[in-house]
This record gives C-alpha cells, sequence and structure tokens, in this order.
C-alpha cells in the first residue's frame, strides 16, 4: 500500500519516511523529496560545526526585510528596527553589546557577519575609521 501525502511541505528526506514507499501526487513533490533527502544526507555526513554553519547561511539568506510595523508574521527585524527607533541609545548601546557578544562563536553566515561589521563601521566618521585601519595595520605588521 503507497501513501499519498497530504502536506507536501513535510518532506520524505526531512521526516525519515523512505521515499519508495511513498506516492507523491506530482513529479514536482517527488522531486522536492529527493532534494531534502540529499541535503539530510549531506549535513547528516558534515562536522556539525560545518553543518551548522552551512544552514545558518542559508537560513541567513531568506531573511527578509519584515513588516514595516509589529511582527504579525514571526519576521524579527521589523519588530527590532521599530524598538531600535523608540529605545533610548544606551539601551540599544547594552543590547547591541550582549547580542555581538553572545554570537561570537555561534554560527552564523559570513554575510551576516559583514553586514554587521559594515553596519558599525558606517557609525564611525572618518578620522575613527582611519584610526581603526592604521591600529590594524599595525597590529598585522607585528
Amino acid at each position: 500500500m503507497t501513501e499519498v501525502m497530504e502536506n507536501p511541505g513535510a518532506l520524505a528526506g526531512a521526516t525519515g519516511v523512505d521515499n519508495k514507499a511513498v506516492s507523491f501526487k506530482s513529479e514536482g513533490y517527488r522531486m522536492r523529496s529527493e532534494w531534502a533527502r540529499a541535503v539530510w544526507f549531506a549535513l547528516d555526513h558534515c562536522h556539525p560545526e560545518d553543518a551548522a554553519q552551512v544552514c545558518a547561511g542559508y537560513l541567513d539568506n531568506l531573511t527578509t526585510e519584515g513588516p514595516i510595523l509589529g511582527n504579525p508574521f514571526g519576521m524579527v527585524t521589523g519588530e527590532a528596527r521599530m524598538w531600535a527607533d523608540c529605545a533610548p541609545v544606551h539601551e540599544i548601546a547594552a543590547y547591541a553589546t550582549a547580542c555581538l557578544d553572545r554570537l561570537r562563536g555561534l554560527a552564523l553566515a559570513k554575510t551576516a557577519r559583514k553586514r554587521l561589521f559594515w553596519a558599525i563601521w558606517q557609525s564611525f566618521d572618518r578620522e575613527d575609521r582611519q584610526a581603526f585601519l592604521a591600529r590594524a595595520n599595525r597590529r598585522a605588521a607585528q
């Protein structure tokens, strides 16, 4: 007896179901299932830190700008921006510092780290940027 998938989002590779025992409604669902199994297999055979980096990078690429007001669909970007717009400066600095400390060593896509760095870099004036680069160059030369 074959099972017809009612929820194509519950892909066989993600749920551990054997593809051979499942009949899909369309070729598209079957292909999605095969790709999900391939991704699952690849992640399962990666070192856990590498798998975390791959997943973090992929999820980072899925982010959106979020809603303008509130967080109706579970996207935090819009909510974070709204909070930052009305939070006092000392609170923003405290949370940003704590977040950057917390991110150290966690799986975070390189693109996300670059966005964080760029946002901080943009907050410096020309003189501070030059001083930073001079210090970094001195350290690199040591």
